[in-house]
């Protein structure tokens, strides 16, 4: 099952996950993938708004209204998951693994999809998937924190090396979060211990967090719609 989470509420950029994006809300990016995905049996969004709701039905996706007491800021994506779960389990419906696809990191297909969950197939001891970017310009070789008043830095090891002599490193994207509902249920965490990359590519890597966030997803979306059409 793939499940969008999609808050009414937003600081950054308000109610970004009904803002239109070359003249479709930002969630039904995430809905289109999971219709384009060969292995995913159901999606349905997650929400405690019904704006957003009836947005998601528009586009042919079924809704679980969200608990109030975990659509705040500082709810746990995870209790939403679980919830959600909780829902159709109750119906009887049960599903040996959950993808979360989350509105705010929308260049992905049902292709990548797909791959991730052939990657938890293929690795029978694995318990997550999980999408990731290289690591490149933002190294944390070259990253330091501040404390009692001088630079320390967060791989020392490294601090002086050279690009070509450092660790490869890879930063969640946002886009794919796929976990074994046993998995899920064990540690109640969608990042388990056992888990594996998928590599995406970085280009399309974008998190709507801010108004600049906004202004570069409107600018990759026109590369992206050449690349997927």
């Amino acid at each position: 099952m793939a499940i969008i989470p999609a808050r009414g509420g937003s600081k950054g950029v308000p109610r970004k996950n009904i803002r239109k994006f070359d003249g479709k809300p930002l969630l039904a990016y995430s809905i289109a993938a999971a219709k384009e995905s060969k292995n995913i049996s159901k999606f349905v969004v997650n929400t405690e708004d019904e704006e957003v709701a009836e947005i998601a039905r528009n586009f042919n996706c079924d809704v679980v209204m969200r608990n109030p007491e975990i659509a705040e800021d500082h709810s746990k994506i995870t209790d939403t998951v679980i919830e959600t779960l909780n829902y159709f389990e109750r119906k009887n419906q049960y599903f040996d693994a959950v993808v979360l696809l989350q509105p705010t990191a929308p260049l992905r297909k049902g292709e990548d999809i797909d791959n991730a969950i052939r990657l938890l197939q293929s690795n029978l001891e694995t318990d997550a998937v999980i999408s990731m970017v290289k690591v490149e310009d933002y190294h944390p070789a070259r990253m330091y924190k501040f404390q009692n008043g001088y630079l320390n830095s967060l791989m020392p090891d490294y601090e002086t090396r050279n690009r070509q002599e450092l660790p490869e490193l890879y930063l969640r994207n946002g886009c794919i979060y796929l976990i074994r509902t046993s998995a899920l249920k064990r540690e109640q965490s969608l990042m388990p211990e056992k888990k594996i990359p998928l590599i995406m590519d970085a280009k399309w890597a974008v998190n709507i967090d801010t108004e600049m966030d906004v202004i570069i997803l409107e600018q990759l979306l026109k590369k992206w719609k050449k690349q997927v059409s």
